[in-house]
Order: C-alpha cells, then structure tokens, then sequence
C-alpha cells in the first residue's frame, strides 16, 4: 500500500475525537415511542443518523393518536467505529425486530427516510399482509453520482480497506437545523457500501410493492438524486402513489426549510391509511 494512501485513510479514520464524536446518551439517539390506537406506526432514520431525523413523522402519528416507534439503528447512537462493524443486514434485523412486534398487535404503516426508505420497503415486502401503507422519504435506492455512489463503487471494486471519510455537515439546506442536527462526523465506507448493494438489490424488488405509497424528495438533495422520486414511482406495482417533490429542500427533508409541507403530507397520508384500512 503506498504512503500516500496511508496518510490519507489516517485523515480520516476513526481516531479523529472531533469527527468520531460520541454520541451515547444524547436526547436525540433515544429511541421514541408512544402508545396509541392501531396501526402503529414504525419510523426509521437515515445512515449515521438519529431518531431526531424521523422525529417528524413520529409525532404526526402521535399528534393522530396511533401507536407509533422510532427505533435507533444498530450501529448508530455510539461511535462511527461501532457502526463500522455493522452492515445492511445488521440494521434490517434491527427493524425487523421491532417490526415484528408491531405486527404482532396488528396492522402497521411504515415510514423511512434515506437508509430507512430501504428498511421500509424491506419489511414491507417480507409481510404485505401486515401493512397498510409506505412513506419513502428522500430514498436511497440510487446513490448520486460521482459522489457517494461512484466513489463508493470504485472503493469496492479496488478492494480497498474500511476507512471513515469525513461529513463536516449534514444535507440540509436550513442553516439553522444544520447547525442543530446530531449525527455522526464519520460515514464507515465499507458500511456505506452494504447500503448501495441493498439499494441495487431493492431496486428489482419495487414491483412486488402494492400498498398506498407515499414519496418525498428534495430537489435539492446531495445524497440521493431528485430522480429517484420518480425512479421508484415508475417500479412500484402499487396503483396509489403519491410524488412529492420540494423544491427548496435537500437530503434530511424532515428537518429542512420545507419540513411543514412534509409534515401535512405525513398527515394526511396517514390519516387517510388509517380511515379505509
């Protein structure tokens, strides 16, 4: 391996204390949950992200007063060298775990933003039966070219190591909630790339999708290309699917400038499961 790759995985690999910040503890990694009527209503957050980033759609199902959970990861809550050492497979047996129980009580919605898109529609397509509807918010089955996706792809393909690469700041467009928002400094590469694997997978898969979905996208996003929003509508098999398209948002739309309209669109998408289910 020459110098030169040396010196630039020890930028940032996860030695960094001001990238691989702890986060143990914080009021944002807790997992949140509240009891209500059926159905329950399961959200699930972004890679490296926290509870805080579905938070929104956590609290329009409360505010409707369903039962509703926001579990954290595996993997995320601790140290970016703890979910280094997790994968895709580890975070879906997270959220089947809590799907699971949900279902047990009965009918569910799902509802996930970026990772947690491809989550939702994971669970979903393991019991159909179960759910009532999808919300895929700023979905991941794309990654946005050249970066992440091709830097990604490109690491897999020369077999490189596992190494951090620095995020100085979260996709959000609102200067103010960019400043506020918790989550990891260190994005684990080869973690990343578990993630773009269960994107290309999940992609074929769309068409076994029937129930109601609901689509949201920022059209400014710099993680998952605005494109997606209509990739997913085109593959889906469900014949009731709302797109939404924000024109001033970027990647974590649930707390960017536009986060009111996605709130009433996580409203009434809900409301509207929940009435002719």
């Amino acid at each position: 391996m020459s110098s030169s790759w040396s010196e630039f995985r020890r930028a940032f690999d996860y030695s960094s204390s001001r990238l691989n910040r702890d986060l143990t503890g914080e009021e944002a990694a807790r997992p949140l949950s509240a009891e209500g009527k059926l159905p329950t209503v399961l959200c699930f957050h972004g890679f490296g992200g926290l509870p805080l980033e579905i938070r929104l759609a956590f609290d329009e199902a409360r505010a409707a007063g369903l039962r509703a959970r926001a579990p954290l990861l595996p993997g995320h809550g601790e140290r970016p060298s703890t979910l280094a050492k997790l994968r895709y497979e580890d975070w879906l047996a997270g959220a089947r775990e809590v799907f699971d129980e949900a279902r047990s009580q009965g009918p569910v919605i799902l509802i996930g933003l970026s990772l947690g898109s491809l989550l939702a529609t994971e669970l979903y397509l393991s019991a159909p039966g179960d759910v009532l509807g999808l919300g895929i918010l700023a979905n991941a089955f794309w990654l946005r070219e050249p970066m992440p996706g091709l830097a990604l792809g490109l690491v897999q393909k020369l077999g490189l190591p596992d190494f951090g690469m620095a995020k100085f700041a979260s996709d959000i467009g609102d200067e103010q909630a960019r400043a506020n928002h918790v989550s990891y400094g260190i994005q684990p590469v080869q973690a990343a790339i578990s993630l773009r694997a269960a994107g290309q997978r999940l992609r074929d898969e769309l068409f076994r999708v029937h129930c109601p979905t609901l689509i949201l996208h920022g059209a400014r996003d710099r993680v998952c290309p605005v494109a997606n929003a209509w990739r997913v509508a085109e593959r889906l098999g469900s014949d009731d699917v709302r797109v939404v398209v924000l024109p001033r948002s970027h990647h974590i739309i649930t707390r960017d400038s536009e986060s009111p309209q996605v709130a009433r669109e996580l409203r009434e998408f809900i409301a509207r499961i929940r009435t002719t289910s």
